[in-house]
């Protein structure tokens, strides 16, 4: 009976070892580049997640403070309201009563980013600022705020947020809340 012989028993040789290690390098680098991919559109999602929620909040917020107003002030405009919350019932306007949500812009540019400040007109209590992440309303003809009617006789208040990604990937879109509120002291 014959043996038959596969191979030799010489093991692998240098140049093998090197296209298998050069093909096991390019393998890892790709699964590398991919997982850094996912970490960052994770990363990014997550900030866009966060930016929404903070304006969900403010939105919230703001819609209980125009729900509950008093008098919306004719100071108010298309990018600030103006609210009078009479918290003691004395039908007196107090400083700490008096409450302004405002738009700010940061970067300078019309439909650049713009904050939303809560300001008090009694200076002990700090301006709350709920995120970074809006539309600025300058010089475009966008406007947070809209009435029906003129203040302080307001009948509705349409707020309108323009939430940007907070990430600056590019990749996300913009995010439009609208809402219609009437405050209590309509007739």
């Amino acid at each position: 009976m014959k043996r038959i012989q596969y191979g030799s028993d010489d093991g692998i040789t240098i140049v093998e070892l090197a296209i298998s290690s050069f093909i096991l390098l390019i393998i890892g680098a790709i699964m590398l580049t991919a997982l850094l991919m996912v970490a960052r559109t994770n990363e990014a999602v997550a900030q866009d997640t966060e930016s929404l929620t903070t304006a969900r909040i403010a939105r919230h917020r703001l819609e209980q403070e125009i729900r509950q107003a008093d008098a919306v002030l004719p100071t108010s405009s298309s990018t600030s309201i103006d609210l009078w919350l009479d918290e003691n019932n004395d039908d007196i306007q107090d400083p700490n009563e008096l409450i302004t949500w405002a738009f700010k812009d940061l970067d300078g540019t019309p439909g650049g980013k713009a904050q939303l400040v809560r300001s008090v007109a009694d200076t002990a209590i700090g301006d709350r600022v709920d995120g970074i992440h809006y539309r600025s309303p300058a010089g475009g003809a966008y406007s947070p705020f809209t009435y029906s009617g003129t203040p302080p006789a307001v009948q509705q208040v349409t707020l309108t947020l323009i939430v940007e990604p907070e990430s600056d990937s590019g990749g996300g879109e913009s995010v439009t809340l609208e809402s219609t509120v009437t405050p209590r002291n309509t007739n």
